[in-house]
């Protein structure tokens, strides 16, 4: 598969997801050069393992799920923490001019983040984020469940204060 044609079709591919695959990686890792690290190393896995796809239909599927593992290692090797004050902007077209929204986002599990990202900001279903995650579809309606209801908990406690 990894003729001129099927590099072609690859590059396409890439190109076409490079906005969804930042916005997953910023889920996750939260620092923009982070993610573009990420992004990188999932790139280079995936086209070098591209024989192992057995369908192009689920290339997507197959690229974020490389790339969720992938900001997992990276995140893993770093050990660090995040400074909330010292995040960058979100960047495409996710921006959230609410600093209490993108604070009450930062606060949740990288787990619930990815979900939330995936759910709502790149439309897939819970059936299909349960695969990109290796989890049940159980698991995934749980952490968007836990996930909305800390974000709507962090607001109003936000708003109660102001």
């Amino acid at each position: 598969m990894t003729n001129r044609n099927g590099d072609a079709w690859f590059s396409h591919e890439i190109e076409a997801m490079a906005p969804t695959m930042f916005r997953v990686a910023f889920a996750i890792l939260r620092n923009r050069a982070d993610c573009e690290d990420a992004a990188q190393n999932a790139v280079l896995k995936a086209y070098t393992n591209l024989d192992k796809l057995k369908e192009r239909r689920y290339f997507r599927t197959w690229m974020i799920r490389i790339l969720k593992n992938e900001c997992k290692n990276f995140a893993r090797a770093a050990q660090r923490t995040v400074n909330l004050d010292a995040c960058e902007p979100i960047g495409y077209d996710m921006e959230v001019p609410d600093l209490d929204l993108n604070r009450a986002f930062d606060a949740l599990s990288a787990d619930e983040r990815l979900a939330i990202t995936l759910f709502y900001f790149e439309g897939y279903s819970t059936r299909e984020i349960a695969k990109i995650c290796e989890v049940s579809d159980g698991t995934v309606r749980s952490r968007l469940s836990r996930a909305r209801e800390a974000l709507r908990r962090t607001l109003s406690e936000q708003e109660a204060a102001q």
